[in-house]
């Protein structure tokens, strides 16, 4: 799968997951109506789009330090979860969603130690702004590392990973973010 279809396929899940009714951890969402008008449909979307948020709200309550992620395939109708490896999760996901295929992948970090380090960078803007480094952006590559955008990565990648030396980080030419507004 293209590197860059899983964040799109992550935010899809996302979409889904926050318009779906409210659920338990461990109870598949409703039905909803037509996520993406206009969009076509898969077959067997919904279901791997419902698979994708019970494992997703199941996983981050019962494997905190280890689950990394999920995204979808959904022409392959197969749900994809990022974890790092531990006894007995794989097997649990599975039954959460038996009628669905799953493929599990590796993960370094997980979901929570990933996002504590976007919020512990994202905290620091204006400290780095005082010592002349713009940071642009900061996000997570699902179970991999952080990833920073700066005006100039090659020159700031010294000191931003020596002041978080325990973090993995990837340094990106920053974009400054332009709302869109329809018009």
């Amino acid at each position: 799968m293209p590197r860059r279809l899983v964040p799109l396929l992550l935010a899809l899940a996302a979409c889904t997951a926050a318009t779906a009714a409210p659920t338990t951890p461990l109870q598949p969402p409703r039905p909803t109506a037509t996520p993406w008008p206009g969009l076509p449909e898969w077959p067997g979307q919904q279901e791997v789009m419902d698979a994708a948020t019970v494992v997703g709200n199941a996983a981050s309550l019962r494997w905190p330090r280890a689950y990394a992620g999920v995204a979808v395939d959904l022409p392959a109708r197969l749900l994809l979860v990022q974890r790092i490896p531990t006894p007995g999760l794989d097997a649990a996901v599975r039954a959460l969603v038996p009628a669905v295929a799953v493929r599990f992948t590796d993960a370094r970090y997980s979901k929570v130690a990933l996002d504590e380090w976007v919020a512990d960078i994202g905290v620091d803007f204006d400290y780095w702004q005082r010592r002349g480094v713009q940071l642009r952006n900061v996000g997570a590559e699902p179970g991999q590392y952080v990833e920073v955008g700066t005006d100039d990565p090659q020159r700031d990648a010294g000191k931003i990973r020596a002041h978080y030396p325990h973090m993995t980080l990837h340094l990106v030419q920053g974009v400054i973010a332009v709302p869109v507004t329809a018009g």
